[in-house]
Parts: structure tokens; C-alpha cells; sequence
């Protein structure tokens, strides 16, 4: 039996071949590229919203760590492609930066995939000052990305 995660994991993975394939978008098909990139954002930031809230104890739920870990490791390695050039406008917060510094956001990708991928270790070890050391720099990973990358919120 396939767990609820695992199937999950696999339908993101699955519905972002599309989009890497898909090349360039254009200005005026970015609507669903834009939808799309929210969501796997916004899951992003669920499960690391729920992952501090079992780490802050305000919910009992530590079985549920590496779970929580696998999710955002799998999700961070989907950012490059849920970026495709030309993906501006609408409700989204993305700068021209990410473009014109390609490499300098994807390496940013790569290093909140590899701290949720040391996250998901530590949690499936069970090692409590591991858990805490690398949700810190899951957490630092993503503000490394959000300063250079993302217009602040008014």
C-alpha cells in the first residue's frame, strides 16, 4: 500500500514534468504557471509552519517530522521549474533578479533542498538536536532566497 505522502510526492513530481518541458512561457499563459508556483509554495510553507509547530511543542505530533521534512525537500528540488522564464506578473511577489541571476537562485534552490534533505535525516534518526540545527537552516535557507528574490509584502 502506498502511503497518502508517498502518492502525494509522486503527483507533484509528476505535474512538474510538464512544466520544465514546457520551455519559455508566454506573457500571456502565465496565469496557471503563476497558480501553480503558489501552490507549491504555499505547501512549502505549510509543512514547515506545521514542522515548528511539532518542534515548539505545541502539538504532539514528532512521528510526523520526517514526513514533513520529505515534503519540503521534495518541493524545494521542484523551484527552478515552477520558475520559468518570462513567469512574472499577477499576484506574484517573484523579482526580474531571479532571471538576470539565474544561477545565484538556483544554487539558493539547491541549498534549501539539501537542508531539508539533512532534515529529513536527522527526523527519520531521531536526533532532537539535529531536528532543531536543521529546521534553522531549512528556515535560514528560505530567507536566503526570499531577500534577493521576492518583492516584501506591503
Amino acid at each position: 500500500m502506498i502511503r497518502p505522502l508517498a502518492t502525494l510526492l509522486l503527483a507533484c513530481a509528476l505535474l512538474a514534468v510538464p512544466l520544465a518541458a514546457s520551455g519559455p512561457v508566454r506573457a500571456d499563459d502565465t496565469g496557471p504557471v503563476l497558480a501553480y508556483r503558489a501552490q507549491v509554495m504555499k505547501a512549502l510553507g505549510s509543512h514547515i509552519t506545521a514542522l515548528f509547530a511539532v518542534l515548539d511543542g505545541e502539538v504532539a505530533y514528532d512521528a510526523h517530522l520526517a514526513g514533513h521534512a520529505a515534503a519540503m525537500a521534495a518541493l524545494a528540488e521542484m523551484i527552478p521549474d515552477v520558475f520559468p522564464e518570462g513567469s512574472l506578473g499577477g499576484e506574484s511577489r517573484a523579482k526580474p533578479e531571479i532571471w538576470q541571476q539565474w544561477d545565484k537562485f538556483t544554487a539558493a534552490a539547491d541549498t534549501l533542498a539539501a537542508a531539508a534533505g539533512r532534515l529529513e535525516g536527522a527526523a527519520r534518526a531521531g536526533d532532537a538536536a539535529a531536528i532543531g540545527a536543521e529546521a534553522g537552516a531549512v528556515g535560514d535557507a528560505c530567507g536566503g532566497c526570499h531577500k534577493p528574490f521576492r518583492v516584501k509584502k506591503n
